[in-house]
């Protein structure tokens, strides 16, 4: 029994000695404000449930339109182009406060720092991406497109007349932009851009411009305009999908990275391109109340949407001021 008594105080001794130290360890704010679990982590879940996790549902924004902090709490103003950086923070295209908003791996929402020359005659940001050495490409509807490092000395805004719309961006594998303006595929290497690289003129009617982009393997990628779909092949040939489907309104592609499926955003609703058959996941509902849910049993309006970095998870832009999560098969 004393032999007993003894190994079970040792024991409390040891437990508190490590609650001590551990206590010791420091913490960090983010962590310390982590209101839903990290954006990286595959939750399991059934196939494409939906849950909003960050934003505040309104279908009209409220003041104020800018609120930083835990996702939940966060306000954002018609958020469009969105994408997902190395590390699995993302980058939101803010599209009428006119910011780039990031949201870091614990799902805590800032206002990314710009100098002030990109703000004069306004910024209306359809997108944004960052490269693994930090350099952020802009492109906005109106203003251009602009490419800003703060450590590299990089502050470059490149504007072609007053109505240089440019209204997605997607990285490749080699880091290389690529964006859509008005009519052509343009990219950018480095500090470099390239306009006009395909051009699309002769695939399109007249006051017809193409809107998204989404970047495959091996140099193929998917462009659209609000009702048609192409592929591009890396040297430069052009070929129009599924043509006889009446797309309603394409707004945002993303692509798995062996090029087997595409997901996109088209009248609001998510859908999916496998094996040539289009089928919904999920998109908006006539209660239009914003609930989370399973499939077609979530209120979903789609502005733009990007693949998590283990493409288990669908990153969505919803327009009434929310971002949210599908999780995938």
């Amino acid at each position: 029994m004393r032999t007993q008594f003894y190994l079970t105080i040792i024991i409390i001794f040891t437990l508190s000695a490590c609650k001590k130290e551990l206590s010791k360890q420091p913490i960090s704010a983010e962590k310390e404000t982590e209101e839903t679990e990290l954006l990286t982590a595959d939750v399991p879940a059934a196939p494409y449930t939906v849950r909003t996790i960050a934003g505040i549902f309104e279908k009209t924004s409220s003041e104020p339109h800018v609120v930083n902090g835990p996702g939940p709490k966060a306000k954002f103003y018609k958020p469009h182009g969105i994408s997902v950086d190395g590390d699995g923070s993302l980058y939101i295209a803010d599209f009428f406060n006119g910011l780039i908003r990031k949201i870091s791996i614990y799902n805590k929402v800032s206002t990314v720092e710009l100098p002030p020359e990109y703000y004069q005659g306004g910024l209306l940001p359809e997108a944004a991406v960052k490269d693994p050495g930090g350099t952020i490409y802009i492109v906005s509807t109106g203003y251009g497109v602009r490419i800003y490092n703060k450590a590299r000395g990089i502050n470059i805004v490149s504007r072609i007349g007053n109505a240089d719309s440019n209204l997605d961006i997607e990285k490749d594998s080699h880091s290389v932009m690529w964006f859509v303006n008005d009519n052509s595929l343009c990219k950018i290497v480095k500090r470099e851009i390239f306009r006009n690289v395909v051009n699309f003129s002769d695939y399109l009617d007249p006051n017809e411009t193409l809107r998204g982009i989404g970047v495959g393997p091996k140099g193929v990628k998917y462009v659209s305009t609000a009702s048609k779909l192409f592929k591009v092949t890396s040297d430069g040939k052009i070929t129009r999908l599924f043509p006889s489907y009446r797309f309603i309104f394409i707004s945002g592609i993303a692509v798995t990275k062996d090029g087997s499926t595409l997901y996109i955003a088209d009248g609001n609703a998510i859908k999916k391109i496998y094996q040539n058959n289009i089928t919904t996941i999920t998109g908006p509902l006539g209660a239009a109340d914003g609930r989370d849910g399973v499939g077609i049993n979530a209120d979903v309006v789609a502005a733009n949407l990007a693949l998590s970095n283990s493409e288990k998870a669908l990153f969505v832009t919803d327009t009434r001021n929310i971002i949210r999560k599908i999780t995938l098969p």
